[in-house]
């Protein structure tokens, strides 16, 4: 399995996110350049990060603790 980094853009004026390579000049946006917000590392032949599904986490029981004391 292949791995790279790839750093995250952001764009401060819009809100936009883009990917780009290490070691080229950052996307325009708006007019200037993106802002490099993070550092991802890709597994090539795993799905993207927004096309992987599943469940969302499940959330415990809302209910009383009978332990606490009042």
């Amino acid at each position: 399995m292949d791995t790279h980094n790839a750093i995250i853009y952001h764009c401060v004026a819009c809100g936009a996110i883009k990917h780009g390579a290490i070691g080229t000049k950052p996307p325009q946006c708006c007019g200037r350049p993106m802002a490099t917000a993070a550092v991802e590392t890709i597994h090539e032949g795993d799905p993207p990060a927004d096309d992987a599904g599943g469940a969302p986490p499940k959330k415990p029981p809302v209910g009383k603790d009978s332990k606490k004391p009042r």
